[in-house]
């Protein structure tokens, strides 16, 4: 980790902090419901606040758990922190919230067996953040999930993964095999769509080996993408992480992910925000956290994004042949799950409201036709593509 990681709030990092706080607002009071208590977990909390005065996601989400708590809602913290002179920060910082935040010092790892024990009777949120994806070795990670959900939890995960890092360490590991071995062939990779990384870098050059990799990847699966010389860098990065999302699949009910990326018309991401969940509640709640930080940074036009760059247009035609492509499949459905559907395909690209105002475009042009003949419709009225009766 640099030294200075913890100076001064990047403006990709606030942009992952709108999307917790506002998921956070919606998800205690919605699974409250469950009657169980909520423990949120911030696996790699760091020291709680930045140095020039910025909240960091203990805070975040302290901030969350005290409004909830003073309306009833039965909900506290675990923030985890290996680093000493960090950890002490952090228990400044979380000082003020009392019970409700408690810190430990220690790995993510050495955590499990209390985080299990406490599943047995609390609804769980893993927010997995690390400095590096070289904390994520994946088998490890998935005895998390599945110790908690053999408690049989509600788990939800949200985590920070960044994939061009670990595509980047990859080209260098297998650049240096390819050194050793004499296979010419693997020498020379491709450059990425910015030209920001053209072959590997010498920095990289000490990165972790394969076998670590393929540790963190949960499979070699990555090599051949990475080796792939008719694919672009930016096209890698989505193919890993759809194998990677698969892995995840195999401990949770759904899986998707929404890349974060420096400004809007860049290829490669900062990182990637990969959700994952047992409950189709939670994919609407974390899509529209997703889109409402994607908005507020347009209209605000915070530093993330390039002052040159037009803001995009929300493109209702475009939506209106998705929800179509939706729907082709299906003889009847109902616009709450085609809204659902198109959650899936396109995580954290349109809100809810976006799918209604496409779907009653669609009535109004006879592309699709509902059971009551009406253009204002709920969730629940029967949809097809061609007229009933």
């Amino acid at each position: 980790m640099a030294k200075d990681f913890f100076e001064k709030k990047r403006p990709w990092s606030k942009y992952k902090d709108l999307i917790l706080g506002y998921y956070l607002e919606p998800y205690l009071p919605k699974v409250d419901k469950l009657r169980k208590p909520i423990l949120i977990v911030d696996c790699f909390a760091g020291p709680g606040q930045f140095k020039d005065g910025s909240p960091g996601s203990p805070l975040i989400i302290c901030r969350a758990i005290k409004k909830w708590s003073d309306k009833g809602v039965r909900v506290s913290g675990i923030f985890i922190e290996a680093d000493d002179a960090l950890f002490s920060r952090l228990q400044s910082s979380l000082q003020q919230y009392g019970p409700l935040a408690k810190p430990r010092l220690g790995t993510f790892e050495l955590q499990l067996p209390e985080l299990a024990a406490l599943a047995k009777s609390n609804s769980v949120f893993l927010y997995v953040d690390p400095y590096s994806v070289d904390n994520l070795r994946f088998a490890e990670m998935r005895r998390v999930y599945e110790q908690i959900q053999k408690a049989a939890a509600s788990v939800e995960v949200l985590m920070n993964f960044n994939a061009a890092i670990f595509m980047r360490w990859g080209l260098a590991a297998l650049k240096r095999r390819a050194e050793n071995t004499n296979f010419d062939f693997l020498i020379d990779f491709p450059k990425d769509d910015d030209d920001e990384f053209v072959g590997v870098p010498d920095d990289l050059m000490n990165g972790p080996e394969i076998t670590a990799l393929n540790a963190i990847a949960g499979g070699d699966y990555w090599q051949e993408i990475a080796l792939d010389p008719a694919d672009t860098f930016s096209g890698k990065l989505e193919r890993f992480m759809t194998e990677y999302q698969k892995l995840m699949s195999s401990s949770f009910k759904w899986v998707g992910s929404c890349a974060i990326k420096s400004r809007i018309d860049d290829h490669v991401p900062k990182y990637y925000l990969v959700y994952a969940t047992r409950s189709h509640h939670g994919i609407e709640l974390m899509n529209e956290a997703m889109c409402k930080a994607r908005s507020e940074f347009l209209k605000n036009e915070l530093p993330l994004f390039s002052q040159d760059t037009p803001f995009e247009e929300f493109d209702i035609q475009k939506l209106c042949a998705d929800v179509v492509g939706l729907a082709k499949e299906r003889t009847v459905f109902t616009r709450g799950e085609l809204r659902l559907e198109g959650m899936k395909q396109f995580f954290g690209m349109y809100a809810a409201k976006d799918y209604n105002r496409a779907v009653k475009a669609l009535l109004e042009g006879t592309r699709l036709f509902s059971k009551t003949g009406k253009h204002r419709i709920n969730d629940e009225v029967p949809l097809s593509k061609i007229p009933f009766g």
